[in-house]
């Protein structure tokens, strides 16, 4: 059991840390550090939530890796328009 409350607490630290990488969207140049924290700490999560075998976990893993990808893009089409 403590073995596993190990896993989620790094999951769970490591999604934070990728919420918290989109401080850098709104500094010049920014976006790069953004997709790659994101994308990183997005498939982390993705491996640790395979091995603890949570769907709901591997889904927000997911969401997490594209989301900045979605976020820069809807944010680059509201510029243009």
């Amino acid at each position: 059991m403590k073995g596993k409350m190990a896993y989620h607490i790094f999951y769970w630290l490591l999604y934070i840390g990728g919420l918290a990488s989109y401080y850098y969207v709104f500094i010049d140049y920014g976006f790069g550090v953004t997709v790659m924290v994101t994308f990183v700490c997005g498939l982390s999560t993705i491996l640790i939530a395979n091995a603890l075998e949570k769907r709901l976990l591997i889904v927000l893993g997911v969401l997490l890796c594209f989301s900045s990808l979605i976020f820069i893009g809807v944010k680059t089409l509201i510029e243009i328009i």
